[in-house]
């Protein structure tokens, strides 16, 4: 899986002044939406949180990979965020999130979506390449991690 083809250095956002998931979602969606990703964020939301709803997408150790299929994605791409760890956006083994991989899909893509998040949760199971994404302090920096990794 080509990861590295699916997400650019424009959809890449630091930002410690975030304070909640629905701000990151917020400002994710904005910057997909600014980018040429998404028709409509509004709509975008409301599927990933229509995904939220089935089960947290918060998986370990600050990490979180909120994923959705709507019809106001225009093609599927990735974004990656790093923020301060969020007290509302709680990981499976209760640590607070920090990073995520947001995955966008149109709705038409069939298994598109599942074929990333298989890739990129297969990925973050390596505490290494997770520390590594923690430190990283800018797109630079994430990019030659995905590249390091076979994205």
């Amino acid at each position: 899986m080509e990861i590295i083809s699916l997400i650019e250095k424009k959809n890449i956002l630091f930002d410690t002044l975030i304070a909640s998931k629905s701000e990151l979602f917020q400002r994710l969606a904005e910057l997909l939406n600014r980018n040429g990703y998404v028709s409509d964020q509004n709509l975008f939301i409301e599927a990933l949180y229509a995904r939220e709803a089935e089960s947290s997408t918060g998986i370990e150790k600050g990490f979180g990979i909120p994923h959705a299929k709507s019809q106001s994605v225009i093609e599927p791409t990735i974004a990656f965020a790093h923020v301060n760890e969020l007290e509302d956006y709680i990981a499976l083994d209760e640590s607070k999130v920090e990073c995520l991989f947001m995955i966008a899909v149109p709705e038409q893509a069939n298994d598109k979506h599942l074929e990333i998040l298989s890739f990129l949760a297969r990925k973050l199971m390596d505490d290494e390449i997770k520390e590594k994404l923690k430190s990283a302090t800018n797109e630079d920096e994430v990019m030659q991690i995905l590249i390091e990794i076979g994205g």
